[in-house]
């Protein structure tokens, strides 16, 4: 089991040193130091629970809750168009997507099993097959 550990920690620091990590911290940081876009991450999350609340009170007032959501809508618009918070959006899915090839290829390994591709269709080869209902 230790070297199971110790593999996992080298991997951790792998993925701390790696460049998507570091872009998406460094996007994350600057973000926060900018006061627009910060700004616009407290505003959205003011507005989103504002929204909740009107939704979970026993009176319901319509129009209050329209009201609210073109606001939640006008800040969600406005983060879109932030190019700091795009920045960060788009290195956050770049190391999102790496650590789910890390998962991908970590269960590949250990089960032998792979995403079923919906594209990949049948090989003809009954050998490899997992299953796919064709009849050879």
């Amino acid at each position: 089991m230790e070297n199971v550990l110790n593999a996992a920690e080298q991997l951790a620091e792998a993925i701390l040193e790696s460049e998507e990590y570091i872009k998406m911290r460094l996007a994350e940081q600057a973000a926060m130091r900018d006061a627009v876009a910060a700004g616009l991450i407290a505003e959205y999350s003011e507005r989103r629970t504002r929204v909740e609340n009107l939704l979970a009170a026993s009176d319901l007032d319509h129009a209050v809750l329209t009201e609210a959501g073109e606001k939640l809508e006008a800040t969600e618009k406005a983060i879109d168009e932030n190019v700091m918070l795009k920045t960060m959006r788009d290195a956050n899915a770049n190391f999102g997507s790496m650590m789910q090839q890390v998962n991908k290829i970590i269960k590949f390994v250990v089960t032998g099993e792979g995403e079923a591709e919906e594209d990949a269709g049948c090989s003809g080869s009954c050998s490899s097959c997992s299953g796919c209902g064709h009849s050879h």
